[in-house]
């Protein structure tokens, strides 16, 4: 029984390193950036993340003619959605390459906590030093140094700087 959990073991962290080395060449991911449980992590389009952010897991997909751009020291929790790329609300089915699409650029600032749960929606900006609680849903663009939470995410208040 302990030699097939080692066996077990070996293969998982080998499948760990091949997906961690996946996911690093199809993007533009900085070297320095963690990314813990790959395997929970899904990436899809013209994605950049800065040095130093880690991600425990989310779903960041951007269209042909879209990017969604991490910052530097960004923390991101579990099951995050970072979408850049929406059905139009009068196609939304019908063949995907003859139905009209929505996409805009979603640009995250540096020192971004983005908490468990949290849905992005396309065409958002993030400032610097910035804050999302749990189960947060992002309409609307976020200030510098503000700490947002709710669905819709509102203003909690601004951080006091040291």
């Amino acid at each position: 029984m302990r030699l097939l959990a080692y066996i077990y073991r070996l293969l998982y962290r080998s499948h760990i390193k091949l997906r961690d080395k996946e996911l690093r060449v199809k993007h533009n991911i900085a070297k320095e950036v963690k990314l813990n449980y790959p395997e929970n992590i899904f990436l899809h389009g013209n994605i950049i993340i800065g040095k130093y952010t880690y991600i425990n897991g989310a779903r960041i997909i951007s269209g042909p003619n879209s990017k969604v751009q991490i910052g530097e020291w960004c923390a991101i929790g579990h099951n995050v959605n970072i979408i850049a790329w929406t059905h139009h609300p009068e196609f939304a089915t019908g063949d995907e390459r003859k139905r009209p699409s929505i996409e805009k650029d979603i640009i995250i600032g540096n020192n971004v906590w983005i908490g468990t749960n949290v849905f992005i929606k396309e065409g958002i900006r993030i400032g610097d030093n910035s804050s999302i609680g749990a189960n947060s849903v992002v309409t609307k663009d976020i200030e510098p140094n503000s700490i947002v939470a709710g669905a819709p995410a509102k203003l909690i208040r601004k951080k006091q700087l040291i």
